[in-house]
C-alpha cells in the first residue's frame, strides 16, 4: 500500500514558480493549532482549524487546551502502517505544545490524527501564498484599517475555474491563531464577496490581522492584511443595550443559527419583536426585508448569543447593523 494513501502529492508546476511573484509576508512565528473541546458539542474535542494552509519552512504548533492527554501522529487512522512515518509529539498532556518545521519536498498536504482518540483528524495543505494576487484568484479589503462594529468587505475574483468550489476565509492575529473561519461561494461572474463586522468579540486585540484565503486543489493561498483598533464605539442607544429581549427570541435565533427555522421564519421572529409595545426603541415599526442579503456573521452572532456568548447589547447592534444597511427597511 502506497504512501499516497494519506499524504497527497504536489503537483510538479507548484515547484515551477515564477520569481516575479509577490509572496505573503514570512514571519518565524508559529502558525497555532488548538486541541480543544468543539464550540457547537462540548462532548467532542477537535483540532482547530481542521484545516490550515501553509508554506514549506513554517512551522505548525499544536497546542493542548484540552483536559485530557493526546498524541499527534501523521497519516491516517485507517491507514496504520504509515501512522508516525513523518512527524509524531508522543503524549501530550494538557497544557503542553508539539511543533513541527514543514520540510521541503513534494508533499502538497498532511494529513493527522491523534492517536489516543482515532476518530481526531486534520490536514495542512502545503502551497505557495501569495499578498493580494495569485495565478488563481485576487483578494482585497475595502479599507486597510477597521474599529470596532466597522463592517470588513473582502472581495476578489477567481482566473483559475477549472474548480469550481467554495473559496474558504480564515483569519488570523499577529501570533498566528485563527479568529474566524468561514466560506463564500462564487457568483455568477466568478467573483466573490464577503462581509464581517470587526466586532471586538472576534477581534480581541488591537493590531495587524491577516486573511488567509484558499481555493482549488492544490490549494492557492492569497493573503490580505489588516488594521484593527480595539476601541469599543457605542453604535446603539441606551435604551438598546439595556433593553430585555425576551426568551423566545433566544430561542429564534438558536434554530436560526442551527439551520432548524428558515431566514424568513427568523426574520418573522425580528419583525414581531420591532413592531410590538415590547420594544420601544428606533427600531420600532420597521420591515425586514431583502432576507437573502443578510450576511452570515449576522447567524454567528445569533448562536453566540444563544449560547450566552455575546451579551444581548451585542446581539442587539447586530439588529442595529440591518438597520443602517437596509436590510431592515423602513
Amino acid at each position: 500500500m502506497d504512501l499516497h494513501y494519506y499524504v497527497v502529492f504536489s503537483i510538479g508546476t507548484m515547484l515551477l514558480l515564477s520569481s516575479h511573484m509577490v509572496f505573503a509576508d514570512i514571519s518565524d512565528i508559529p502558525w497555532k493549532i488548538t486541541i480543544k473541546r468543539n464550540d457547537t458539542d462540548a462532548n467532542n474535542t477537535i483540532f482547530w482549524p481542521p484545516e490550515l494552509q501553509v508554506r514549506q519552512g513554517d512551522t505548525i504548533m499544536w497546542i493542548n487546551n484540552d483536559t485530557t492527554t493526546h498524541d499527534i501522529t501523521s497519516g491516517m487512522p485507517n491507514h496504520l502502517n504509515y501512522a508516525g512515518k513523518l512527524f509524531g509529539s508522543g503524549v501530550l498532556n494538557p497544557g503542553q505544545s508539539y511543533s513541527f518545521k514543514i520540510p521541503s519536498g513534494i508533499w502538497s498536504a498532511y494529513y493527522y490524527f491523534c492517536k489516543i482518540h482515532p476518530w481526531m483528524t486534520g490536514k495542512i495543505d502545503v502551497g505557495t501564498a501569495y499578498l493580494g494576487k495569485s495565478p488563481a484568484f485576487t483578494i482585497t479589503t475595502d479599507k486597510e484599517s477597521y474599529s470596532n462594529n466597522d463592517t470588513i468587505q473582502i472581495s476578489g475574483i477567481v482566473n483559475d475555474t477549472s474548480q469550481i468550489m467554495p473559496l474558504r476565509i480564515q483569519i488570523f492575529n499577529s501570533q498566528r491563531n485563527m479568529v474566524f473561519s468561514d466560506s463564500t461561494n462564487l457568483l455568477s461572474d466568478h467573483s466573490f464577496s464577503y462581509q464581517l463586522k470587526a466586532s471586538n468579540f472576534i477581534f480581541k486585540t488591537t493590531g495587524n490581522y491577516k486573511i488567509k484565503a484558499f481555493y482549488e486543489f492544490p490549494a492557492t493561498v492569497t493573503d490580505a492584511n489588516f488594521f484593527f483598533n480595539n476601541q469599543s464605539q457605542n453604535t446603539i442607544n441606551t435604551s438598546l443595550s439595556s433593553f430585555n429581549i425576551p426568551y423566545w427570541v433566544k430561542n429564534d435565533a438558536k434554530w436560526w443559527s442551527q439551520n432548524q427555522i428558515s431566514d424568513e421564519d427568523f426574520i418573522k421572529g425580528i419583525q414581531f419583536l420591532t413592531t410590538s409595545d415590547d420594544l420601544k426603541t428606533n427600531l420600532l415599526n420597521q420591515t425586514l426585508t431583502k432576507t437573502n442579503t443578510i450576511p452570515s456573521w449576522i447567524r454567528s452572532d445569533a448562536g453566540w448569543w444563544s449560547s450566552g456568548t455575546i451579551s444581548d447589547g451585542e446581539f442587539i447592534s447586530s439588529m442595529q447593523y440591518l438597520v443602517n444597511h437596509n436590510i431592515i427597511k423602513a
